[in-house]
């Protein structure tokens, strides 16, 4: 019995967060920097390990991020509270974005990839944690992204299909292929 409970005030809170996000948006449409600011301090984070994740660089990733956050500033009106929460419109933002590098001519090889991984801050901290990350680089774009938003950023499938462009079935699907093939890879690293 305490699991719907919990579950109810799980709802409860991300509805009272939702409509505190949505009012502070509305008042950064006004020009209220101290919104912004709040807004960027909640949300910056987040995006910018993501981004890091898909691109396995740590300064295009702030690139990225900051990017986002200037989206929000400048475009804080497109955004529509009854069609997603603001966590996944931004993260819907940083994906294109990360996605449009990801497919310019000349982007880093996946040995690159590899390597900032290996360098990646943390890595040294856990035992397994570069190995990951470097199969999680070997992984194609499309299942590392639905990998990184479902199990890193913590979003449900619904909200991964709506930042990727895709249907919730497309999203398990890419799910269940990117696990198999994230096991395959740290099998054949050990």
């Amino acid at each position: 019995t305490k699991r719907p409970f919990r579950r109810v005030l799980k709802n409860v809170e991300t509805d009272r967060v939702g409509r505190d996000e949505s009012e502070l948006v509305a008042r950064v449409c006004q020009g209220d920097r101290r919104a912004y600011a709040d807004l960027v301090a909640r949300h910056l984070p987040a995006v910018e390990v993501y981004a890091r994740r898909i691109l396995g660089d740590e300064y295009l990733a702030q690139d990225v991020a900051q990017d986002v956050m200037l989206v929000l500033w400048q475009r804080s009106d497109r955004f529509k509270p009854e069609k997603s929460r603001l966590t996944t419109w931004l993260h819907r933002i940083a994906h294109n974005r990360c996605i449009d590098l990801l497919r310019k001519p000349g982007y880093k090889t996946l040995e690159d990839a590899q390597e900032a991984a290996a360098q990646a801050p943390n890595t040294h901290e856990m035992p397994g944690v570069a190995s990951i990350d470097g199969a999680l680089y070997e992984l194609p774009e499309s299942q590392r992204t639905a990998l990184v938003l479902t199990y890193y950023q913590n979003f449900t499938n619904r909200e991964v299909a709506l930042i990727m462009s895709s249907s919730v079935r497309a999203v398990e699907s890419l799910l269940c292929r990117a696990r198999g093939n994230l096991k395959k890879h740290l099998e054949t690293d050990q």
